[in-house]
C-alpha cells in the first residue's frame, strides 16, 4: 500500500490515501484488516476475561491451562503446552506457580521419567466451576445481536483461515 500523501487545498491540508480497491475484502471501512481486527478482538476478550480473573488471583495464561485441563484430564506437561499454544519451556514457571497455589499437581510419569503428568487438583477444578460460567456469560454478551447462523458462519470462517495459516506455518501452533 502506498504511503498516505498530503495535499493542499486553500489553507488546509488533505490526506489522500491508496484504498483498496472495490469489492476488495481485506481492509474494512477504516483501512483496518482481517489481522488487525483479530488481535483488537483478543485484546479485548482477554481485558474483560481478566477483570473476571482477578478476583480469584488468576492470571489468563493460568486459566488457559486450567481450561484444558478440565476439559481434557490429566496430560502429559508437552501435550498441555501444545494444547495451550505455549512452549514447553515457558509453561514451567506458570505451572510451578499453579502447583504453589494448589490448582494442580505435576507428577513424573511412571512410564517415562522425562515426562511429567499435569492434573487439576479439587481446588482447581472448583476453581473452573465456579468461573467458567461468568467466561461462557462475558463471550455471550460479544455476540449479543449475531443471530445463530452468523455466530455459525462466523466460526466457519475463522476456523478456515486458521487453517490455511496454519497449513503456511513451520509448526509449533495448536
Amino acid at each position: 500500500m502506498k504511503p498516505a500523501s498530503t495535499k493542499k487545498t486553500g489553507t488546509r491540508s488533505t490526506s489522500t490515501k491508496r484504498r483498496a480497491p472495490p469489492g476488495h475484502e481485506h481492509f474494512d471501512e477504516r483501512d483496518r484488516t482481517i489481522a488487525w481486527v483479530i488481535r483488537t478482538l483478543h485484546r479485548l476478550y482477554t481485558a474483560k476475561a481478566q477483570d473476571i480473573l482477578d478476583e480469584d488471583k488468576i492470571t489468563i495464561a493460568h486459566w488457559y491451562y486450567l481450561r484444558v485441563l478440565a476439559t481434557h484430564g490429566q496430560l502429559t506437561q508437552l501435550e498441555l503446552s501444545r494444547r495451550v499454544g505455549i512452549a514447553s519451556n515457558t509453561a514451567v514457571p506458570a505451572l510451578e506457580n499453579m502447583e504453589r497455589m494448589g490448582l494442580v499437581t505435576r507428577a513424573r510419569d511412571p512410564d517415562d521419567r522425562r515426562k511429567h503428568q499435569v492434573e487439576l487438583t479439587e481446588r482447581g477444578r472448583a476453581l473452573v466451576d465456579k468461573l467458567l460460567p461468568r467466561m461462557v456469560d462475558m463471550l455471550e454478551e460479544s455476540i449479543t445481536g449475531a443471530t445463530v447462523d452468523e455466530v455459525r458462519t462466523f466460526w466457519k470462517v475463522l476456523l478456515l483461515v486458521e487453517g490455511n495459516l496454519r497449513d503456511e506455518a513451520d509448526g509449533g501452533f495448536d
